[in-house]
C-alpha cells in the first residue's frame, strides 16, 4: 500500500515519464555516448555498416576512439587533485578524511566531470554501503528526474535496476522524493518503501556542463557523436581501399566475351587469342586525401571544443601534455567557468555527505557548522628543472614565495607548511654537516 495519495501520484507520474518515446529516446543517446566512450563503439558500427551495404560481411571494422580523447581533454577541472579544507572542529576534519579515502572522492568526481562533459547531465550520489559511504555516478540512461519551478528544484528522482540476467521483469525502480522512498516492479507496482531517512535532502547531487535554465537534461555534445560516426565510417572505407591496392585486382584481356571468371593458380596456363593480356592492375585509390580529411575532421572537432588543434595531433613532435592546453586562451576561460560550477557541486555534495553519513553514524557525526573550502590547482606547462629552480630563485629573492612554497611545489607529499619547514631544515642540517665533513 502507499504511503498517500500525494505520493502515489508522483510515482506514478515519474513512472510514466520513465515509458514515454521522448525519455526513451534520451536514454538511448545516452547508453549510446557511454558505449563511444568506453571503447563499446563496435556493435553501433557493424550496425551503420549493415544499413549502408549490401554485404557488410566484406567489410572489415575498424574505429579509433576520438570521443575519449576529447572529453577528457576538455576535462580538466580535476587535472589535480584539489584541495580540500574543511572550517569546522578537529573531529570534523578527521571524519571528512576518512571519507574522503573510503569514497575515493577524487577519483570518483574526475570520473563524474568526464561523464558531464559527455553527457551535459549526471548525478552523484552519496549511499551507505557495507559500513562505509561510498559514491555512485549516475547517468542519463537510468535516470528520471521530476522538477518543479526551474531545472534544479527537483521533486522526485527515479533510478532504474537492471538485473543481471537482463529479463524485463525482472527490472526494479527506486523512486525518491524530499521526504519518501519507494520500490517499484517493471511495471510500476509498489515493491516497497517508507520514509525518505534523509528528509528533507534528497541523497543525490545534480551535476551539469553548464548552469541550467530551461531544462534539466541538458543538449549538446552531437557534433561528438557525429564526427566519430563519419570518421569510423571513412576509416572502414581507407581500409578496404588499402587492401584492394595492396591486392591488386586481376584481368583478362581477348579471352572471349562469356563474362565468366577464370580461376588461375601456380602451375596453371590459360590459353588466350592473339593479342590476349593477364596481368593485374592497382586501382589509384585517393589513400592519402582519405588520411587527410580524417585529420582535418578531428582537427575541426578539437577546435569547435576549444582544444588546440595539435592536442589530437598524432605528430610526435607537436606539443604534448600540459603544455598543449596552458597558453589557449579560450580553454582556460571555459576551465574557470568549469571551477566555479564544480566548487558549487563539491559543496553541495558535502551537505548531502554529511546527512547521509550523520544519518548512519550518530555517535560520529559531522557538525551542523563545518563547511567546506575547495582549491583547484591550475594547470602549468611543463617546465624543465632548470627554468623550474631559476623560476623559484627570482620569486624568493623578490620576495614573492618562500622556500616553504618550493619544497611544497616540488614535493606533494609535503601537505602542509609545517611539514615543508621541517623538511628544509634537515636538508639544511644535512648539508652543515657535510661541510663540516669537507672541512
Amino acid at each position: 500500500m502507499l504511503f498517500n495519495d500525494t505520493t502515489a501520484a508522483i510515482a506514478k507520474a515519474i513512472f510514466d515519464g520513465h515509458i514515454s518515446q521522448v525519455t526513451q529516446a534520451r536514454k538511448q543517446d545516452a547508453a549510446k555516448r557511454l558505449d563511444y566512450y568506453h571503447d563499446g563503439q563496435l556493435e553501433h558500427l557493424k550496425t551503420m555498416l549493415e544499413q549502408r551495404f549490401a554485404q557488410p560481411e566484406k567489410l572489415t571494422p575498424l574505429f579509433i576512439n576520438v570521443v575519449k580523447k576529447v572529453v577528457d581533454l576538455r576535462a580538466m577541472v580535476y587535472t589535480e587533485e584539489p584541495k580540500r579544507q574543511i572550517d569546522g572542529t578537529d573531529a570534523d576534519k578527521a571524519l571528512f578524511a576518512e571519507i574522503v579515502e573510503d569514497a575515493a572522492l577524487s577519483t570518483r568526481m574526475k570520473q563524474a566531470s568526464r561523464l558531464v562533459k559527455l553527457l551535459k547531465t549526471a548525478m552523484v550520489r552519496p549511499v551507505w554501503r557495507n559500513g562505509r559511504l561510498d559514491l555512485d555516478l549516475l547517468t542519463g540512461d537510468i535516470l528520471d528526474v521530476q522538477v518543479g519551478d526551474s531545472p534544479e528544484d527537483i521533486t522526485a528522482i527515479c533510478v532504474s535496476h537492471f538485473p543481471e540476467a537482463g529479463r524485463t521483469e525482472e527490472m526494479t525502480y527506486s523512486v525518491w522524493t524530499p521526504t519518501t522512498w519507494e520500490r517499484l516492479d517493471y511495471r510500476g507496482r509498489h515493491l516497497d518503501g517508507g520514509p525518505n531517512p534523509y528528509a528533507p535532502v534528497l541523497p543525490f547531487v545534480a551535476l551539469h556542463d553548464r548552469a541550467p535554465t530551461d531544462s534539466f537534461w541538458l543538449p549538446g555534445g552531437d557534433d561528438l557523436i557525429v564526427a566519430q560516426e563519419a570518421i569510423n565510417n571513412m576509416l572502414v572505407g581507407l581500409l578496404q581501399t588499402v587492401d584492394a591496392q595492396g591486392y591488386g585486382l586481376g584481368f583478362v584481356r581477348g579471352a572471349g566475351s562469356g563474362g565468366g571468371q577464370l580461376q588461375a593458380g601456380p602451375g596453371s596456363l590459360i590459353e588466350l587469342p592473339e593479342g590476349g593480356e593477364v596481368g593485374f592492375a592497382a586501382p589509384q585509390a585517393p589513400i592519402e586525401e582519405v588520411t587527410g580529411a580524417i585529420d582535418r575532421i578531428i582537427k575541426w572537432l578539437a577546435v569547435s571544443n576549444g582544444l588546440p588543434a595539435a592536442s589530437l595531433s598524432t605528430d610526435p613532435t607537436e606539443e604534448s601534455g600540459v603544455s598543449k592546453i596552458v597558453g589557449n586562451r579560450e580553454l582556460e576561460e571555459l576551465r574557470r567557468d568549469d571551477v566555479s560550477l564544480w566548487r558549487t557541486y563539491e559543496k553541495r555534495l558535502f551537505q548531502v555527505i554529511r546527512q547521509v553519513w550523520n544519518h548512519h553514524n550518530p555517535t560520529r557525526k559531522l557538525s551542523e557548522a563545518a563547511t567546506l573550502a575547495v582549491d583547484f590547482a591550475d594547470p602549468k606547462p611543463a617546465v624543465s628543472s632548470l627554468d623550474q629552480a631559476k623560476e623559484w630563485e627570482l620569486l624568493i629573492g623578490l620576495g614573492l614565495m618562500s622556500p616553504v612554497d618550493a619544497a611544497m611545489e616540488r614535493n606533494p607529499d609535503l601537505s602542509t607548511r609545517e611539514d615543508a619547514l621541517a623538511f628544509l631544515l634537515t636538508v639544511q642540517q644535512e648539508r652543515a654537516a657535510l661541510t663540516e665533513k669537507v672541512i
